[in-house]
């Protein structure tokens, strides 16, 4: 066992925190709080374990601080305060520390990776504790402004001074689909002027180029627009960056439904990427009953928020989630055995075909000069269309005929329905085409408006999801390429990505939708 000088020994210490809504006292716990149950009390040098375990945001507080803490994240920079409190109060010089985190945990980690490269470690040892919560406020503020004046420092000692040049102290920082959504989405159109993003943006998520090991597991199959997730940009030299793409939504990678087949994986990964590069130990025990299994059941987590009457509640809360979510596929590499980021997994569920899901991401690319012909029923809200198109140009053709509740329309759509629906909802979509050019509102959206404010109702509308478009209203800065395809267009693919088609009709009506058109893609270069 490693010693600094005098008598106290090295020690790893480990920071897990939890995502939204979630505590130890929930029936079905995250990959956070098993992670943590596993920790033994050495690690693999022989080092002492010291583990802090922190819930999500929203687990504390009257039924508002809980709501408006799941709903917006408020409270994450009390965790990210607390987190920083128990390591500056524990840590001492030579520890090595190790961060863990899920969903809004993850971000919450991420954000204390920066808080510490900014601020250090204010030794707090000898403080009491409201002191020390005072020191760690001021550190805070410091790191929110980014202000390199010295005089916040006046008569604080440091356990890590990121002056003095010396290590770093954290060296693993390893985190479950990082979820950036802070405050009210972009597309609440006005709400969000209440509450703008730029409250948020102090947070680092930059993964500090003096960490050594940084992993990232992602979900392929999530498409909540605020669960977007907040990805890792290109590593330093010689920094070990991994994000590795799982299949299933959130909770299927992250943790927290009871049948645990496809979070089995996620948390087998991390437990061996951990042990491998920063020699954390886990008792063995916990880690073989882990049983991962790729054709295990991939969830609807909207279907938590409908509780013991699905079948009657259901009907009546899908609009209302529609226009809340927002749903868009994510920008996700090819599912195949050739790319590195693809965790085998989802390529074994896609050969396995699981009797609960039936097939899984079917995937086609075309070369120059072929074609593949597909239907996109009207009460689709995105249709996973199987092709994953390359670079190049492409041209889109379609034919027949849908229905939307009040008539029958071709894939060129029409402009404006008999209803009166349909009639207030193109008001709203001209004057959401004004509005959306001010700073920041670029994805702003009201009820009744067509998703889609500038084409015609019921048209086709393609979306090649890659991420390709700067946005800033976007949760994570970005948006995919669109094609408005109605009867037939061209279009020139600048980023690769999977392409997904639907009728555009307004979020929360598409209940009513019945019929399907075809499409046909064909690539020319």
């Amino acid at each position: 066992m490693g010693t600094r000088k005098g008598w106290f020994p090295v020690r790893r210490l480990i920071i897990c925190c939890d995502g939204t809504w979630c505590d130890p006292d929930v029936e079905s716990v995250t990959n956070v709080r098993r992670f943590y149950n596993a920790l033994s009390d050495q690690d693999s040098s022989g080092r002492r374990q010291l583990a802090c375990y922190q819930p999500g945001v929203g687990t504390t507080g009257g039924v508002l601080r809980r709501m408006l803490g799941g709903a917006l994240g408020s409270g994450l920079s009390d965790d990210v305060m607390a987190a920083y409190q128990w390591l500056a109060t524990t840590y001492s010089p030579g520890d090595a520390v190790a961060l863990v985190g899920f969903s809004r945990g993850a971000y919450t980690v991420r954000s204390l990776a920066g808080f510490v490269g900014a601020s250090g470690l204010v030794d707090l040892r000898e403080r009491p504790p409201a002191e020390a919560g005072k020191l760690v406020a001021r550190a805070y503020r410091h790191y929110r402004a980014r202000d390199d004046s010295p005089e916040w420092r006046e008569g604080l000692a440091f356990r890590y001074d990121p002056r003095s040049g010396g290590e770093f102290p954290i060296d693993f920082l390893g985190v479950w689909d990082t979820v950036g959504s802070l405050g009210v989405p972009g597309y609440f159109t006005g709400l969000n002027l209440l509450d703008p993003p730029d409250r948020y943006r102090f947070h680092d998520m930059k993964l500090n180029p003096r960490i050594k090991h940084g992993r990232h597991a992602l979900a392929l199959d999530e498409r909540r627009r605020p669960f977007t997730p907040t990805r890792w940009v290109a590593p330093e030299p010689g920094q070990d960056i991994e994000e590795r793409w799982f299949p299933g939504s959130h909770m299927d990678v992250g943790g927290g439904h009871r049948e645990t087949a496809l979070s089995d994986r996620g948390l087998q990964w991390m437990i061996g990427e951990a042990e491998k590069h920063a020699g954390l130990g886990f008792h063995r025990a916990s880690v073989q009953a882990l049983s991962p299994d790729p054709a295990g059941l991939l969830h609807n987590d909207d279907r938590g928020v409908f509780g013991v009457l699905p079948t009657v509640v259901e009907p009546l809360m899908q609009p209302i989630l529609e226009a809340a979510l927002q749903y868009r596929p994510r920008a996700v590499p090819r599912v195949t055995a050739e790319v590195a980021e693809i965790d085998p997994s989802a390529v074994e569920r896609r050969r396995a075909q699981p009797i609960t899901g039936g097939r899984y991401r079917p995937t086609q690319v075309l070369a120059p000069g072929e074609s593949a012909t597909v239907g996109v029923a009207a009460h689709e809200l995105w249709h996973d269309t199987g092709l994953y198109l390359e670079p190049g140009h492409y041209r889109f053709s379609a034919s027949g005929q849908w229905y939307d509740g009040t008539g029958w329309s071709g894939p060129e759509g029409r402009a404006v329905a008999g209803l009166l629906r349909h009639v207030v909802g193109s008001v709203l979509a001209l004057g959401l085409r004004w509005y959306r050019r001010l700073p920041g509102q670029d994805v702003a959206y009201a009820p009744l408006a067509p998703r889609e404010v500038d084409l015609p109702w019921m048209s086709l509308v393609g979306y090649v999801a890659n991420d390709a478009h700067p946005c800033p209203g976007a949760p994570n800065g970005r948006e995919h390429q669109r094609i408005a395809i109605g009867a037939g267009a061209g279009c020139e693919v600048r980023s690769p990505g999977y392409c997904y088609a639907f009728a555009n009709d307004a979020w929360g009506r598409y209940g009513t939708n019945r019929g399907t058109v075809t499409l046909t893609v064909s690539r020319d270069s």
